[in-house]
């Protein structure tokens, strides 16, 4: 058994080839992609046993369980991410304007700031600019 059927196992998720291929597809990948990235990739892939529907349904299970996570970079797209450690920490995420990959940033949102009694569930905080990649890019 890999290290990916014993996670998502672990977690209450029968690994399926559709589940198991987007927890890995994402694992991968440095900045957020949308489903319909994901469904292009699993085509190419050759499998061609899941409708955009099942896709769908299969990346809500596993950002309900905390493998992935859903960032609205302001594109009116929704993205996915894979969440390390399996957990749904509050992080910030970088857009870049140029190549419009988004991508998530190493630092938590700090919660000694918020008044007593407050808790935060959800942070949608994207910062927008250029990344090193097109930086560089302009440079040549």
């Amino acid at each position: 058994m890999t290290k990916a059927e014993i996670a998502l196992k672990n977690n209450g998720i029968r690994p399926t080839k559709m589940r198991l291929f987007i927890y890995k597809y994402l694992k991968r990948k440095f900045y957020a992609v949308t489903l319909r990235e994901i469904e292009s990739a699993f085509i190419k892939k050759g499998e061609h046993t899941g409708d955009r529907t099942t896709i769908y349904r299969n990346v809500k299970l596993l950002q309900k369980k905390g493998f992935i996570h859903q960032i609205d970079d302001g594109t009116a797209v929704a993205k996915y991410a894979y969440s390390n450690k399996n957990c749904l920490d509050l992080h910030l995420h970088f857009h870049c304007m140029n190549c419009s990959k988004t991508f998530c940033l190493p630092n938590k949102v700090p919660h000694e700031n918020l008044p007593d009694k407050y808790e935060i569930t959800d942070v949608n905080l994207v910062l927008k600019g250029e990344c090193v990649k097109c930086q560089q890019v302009k440079k040549l």
